[in-house]
């Protein structure tokens, strides 16, 4: 969260903030090439299969190998990383458009009011970002240290039965997405960052780095 000397700066010149958000959304673009990544996954299928064979054959694996079988899935991670982050960002500008619609008094389209314009729930209490990643790290040391997203999220929706908030509950504007599921994987690319999660796992695997196993 920006602190209260940022907000001031983009309160006074909003365009400030409505350029920061276009860097971010080229940077986050850069990362999610498609051509890109179909190269990147095909070498990555050859590289793990020689990989696999020379293992059968009980022949030492070159570490150059490995190295770039590590370096491809770290890559292959932070394109589906990128790309959710994508998604995520056009979800949240979604609501955020519909609230300023609806702050400036402008009539909204229907489909907007079948899905609850953002300003309507955005107010409603919600889980702290440091509660779900606490319980990120307790699902997935119960996991044994790593685990596909579905699994953590699950796992995290069993400890967290009862004690969910009403702002936790709310749909998201796909009318799917369930607001703290949401929110949780917001923090696992956090996690990512602070270097609690690896940023080289598999695509959709979560996993803690050795020192919070």
């Amino acid at each position: 969260m920006s602190d209260a000397a940022d907000i001031d700066r983009f309160v006074k010149d909003p365009s400030i903030l409505v350029e920061l958000c276009r860097e971010v959304i080229d940077q986050l673009d850069e990362s999610s090439d498609d051509a890109a990544i179909a190269e990147q996954e095909a070498q990555l299928r050859a590289i793990a299969k020689a990989v696999e064979q020379l293992e059968k054959s009980h022949v030492t694996v070159p570490d150059p190998l490995r190295a770039e079988k590590t370096r491809l899935a770290a890559s292959l991670a932070m394109h589906t990383d990128a790309k959710q982050a994508l998604s995520q960002l056009a979800d949240e500008f979604q609501d955020i458009l519909a609230d300023l619609r609806n702050r400036l008094g402008q009539n909204a389209a229907p489909a907007q009011i079948e899905t609850k314009p953002r300003g309507k729930r955005s107010k409603l209490p919600k889980t702290h970002r440091q509660v779900l990643r606490d319980h990120i790290v307790r699902a997935l040391k119960k996991l044994g240290g790593k685990a596909s997203a579905s699994d953590v999220i699950e796992e995290i929706g069993l400890q967290m039965k009862g004690k969910l908030l009403p702002g936790d509950l709310a749909l998201r504007r796909d009318g799917k997405t369930i607001a703290w599921q949401n929110n949780a994987c917001w923090e696992r690319l956090k996690m990512r960052q602070d270097g609690i999660l690896r940023d080289d796992s598999p695509s959709g695997i979560w996993e803690l780095v050795k020192e919070h196993q």
